[in-house]
């Protein structure tokens, strides 16, 4: 799904003194952010959105591919937390999605989707929320920002290849990070040997495309963990809780969760329930961790706990592993150390080996690149501070960038760019939930503002 850029060439007389908002990325983060505030947030405002790559694509549960069944299911995906039937209900107003919705029993609240049916179905809820909100100008610039910093006025000065331009407010949606459109991308013609580089969802689901297009004959699957996706329950499952009280140490709470899962494996109820219940508790479980647990987190259990969440739809889940059981894929466990025309340097337990093959197909998650000069110029102006894992920034639920204590100054960072605060913030229910309540703290702190000046409330024109 494109966007088309929409530049505003007579803005309006009012536009001067409308509220001003700029979101920093187009991905499935910032077109739900923006759907969220044209939805929740009250009163005329004016929004820019920059981001030169003009798809709309999202993080590991979104999808990269538009052709690759998102990992998370129908019922899952509604863009409105009050109806989570909003997805399944717009798939059943059109034939064409409807019939691609390949659902277990006819029910197609436990279907999967190709990517491209839920961008249609985002874009389609943006424009007509949108349309709805005659009282909002929004702009949409294909143009980087490359540093954000304090305005002498207030608010902030976003610098892209366009100009500086001042903000009341920045959502930075930037996803994992600046987006590289060549990331995984489709290629053309059949070789031999290819390498895809991933042990996540994207990396699955682009070799076995590869095998199914006949584009290789065979293909190496590097994962750095040597973990692999497991796989959703052929229907969906709810939370399994425990009348147990729950740990508040990380071995003590995975301890608790393999001592679950083993009592579900031998009732036959399966192990997903126990891992849902899980992560409805993960995040006061990591709120209570002290830093070097949370470390600990990220080298030892991090690749174990991704691998349970991020999961594969069945029918991809089997395609995989009748693969790896016929030879056509090949699983390595290591770390790239380069990537060549004609292979990769790969580090394993034995040293660093040379993996030969015709093509190379780059396919890893990248984390936040805050070395990058848009977050160097935030950590320089101490706007934003690194989480101790390095994982983004540290954030608050609704993606409240917290420097100083207690202190909010009108910067979000939303999705994935929170992970080291949030455990699961770069799912789609998770960035849902995370954009609507962005919306209201916005609100709320620019009522706040106006009130201690004496002024109109946020948002609103008088006279």
């Amino acid at each position: 799904m494109t966007l088309a850029p929409a530049q505003f060439s007579s803005p309006s007389p009012q536009a001067g003194s409308l509220v001003r908002i700029a979101i920093v990325g187009r991905g499935f983060t910032g077109l739900m952010t923006a759907i969220a505030l044209l939805k929740a947030f009250q009163g005329p405002f004016h929004l820019v959105l920059y981001d030169p790559y003009p798809k709309i694509d999202g993080g590991e549960a979104a999808g990269r591919s538009a052709s690759t069944l998102l990992n998370s299911r129908v019922r899952d995906l509604s863009i409105d937390p009050a109806a989570r039937e909003d997805f399944r209900r717009w798939l059943e107003t059109d034939d064409v999605w409807r019939e691609r919705a390949a659902s277990p029993a006819g029910n197609v609240d436990h279907a999967f989707v190709p990517g491209e049916v839920f961008s249609a179905y985002v874009y389609q809820r943006f424009s007509e929320a949108l349309r709805e909100r005659t009282d909002v100008m929004v702009q949409v610039r294909a143009d980087s920002v490359t540093a954000i910093g304090r305005h002498p006025g207030g608010g902030f000065s976003v610098l892209s290849s366009d100009g500086q331009t001042r903000f009341d407010t920045v959502f930075l949606a930037t996803g994992y990070g600046l987006r590289d459109g060549a990331d995984c991308a489709s290629t053309q013609g059949s070789v031999g040997e290819a390498l895809v580089i991933g042990g996540g969802v994207h990396a699955v689901n682009r070799a076995l495309r590869l095998l199914a297009a006949g584009e290789a004959s065979h293909v190496t699957l590097i994962s750095a963990s040597g973990f692999l996706p497991q796989p959703h329950t052929s229907s969906a499952v709810g939370a399994v809780t425990s009348d147990r009280p729950f740990p508040h140490t990380l071995r003590g709470a995975f301890r608790y969760l393999r001592e679950a899962a083993n009592r579900a494996a031998a009732e036959g109820s399966g192990w997903q329930g126990i891992m849902n219940d899980f992560r409805q508790r993960a995040r006061a479980l990591w709120q209570g961790l002290t830093p070097d647990e949370r470390r600990r987190f990220k080298r030892h259990v991090k690749p174990i706990y991704d691998s349970h969440r991020n999961r594969l739809p069945p029918g991809q889940y089997e395609r995989l592993h009748r693969a790896i059981a016929g030879g056509a894929i090949t699983v390595r466990k290591g770390k790239v150390e380069r990537i060549a025309t004609n292979g990769v340097l790969l580090s394993t337990a034995a040293g660093l080996q040379v993996l030969p093959a015709d093509r190379a197909i780059d396919c890893r998650i990248r984390l936040t690149d805050l070395d990058s000069p848009l977050f160097r110029a935030l950590i320089a102006g101490n706007l934003v501070q690194r989480d101790e894992l390095d994982l983004g920034i540290f954030v608050d639920r609704a993606g409240r960038v917290i420097v100083e204590p207690e202190i909010f100054e009108g910067l979000f960072a939303m999705g994935p760019l929170g992970l080291g605060s949030l455990p699961d913030i770069d799912l789609v229910p998770e960035i849902v939930v995370q954009a609507y309540a962005a919306a209201k703290a916005l609100a709320a702190s620019l009522q706040g503002a106006q009130t201690r000046n004496g002024g109109p409330p946020a948002g609103r024109n008088e006279g």
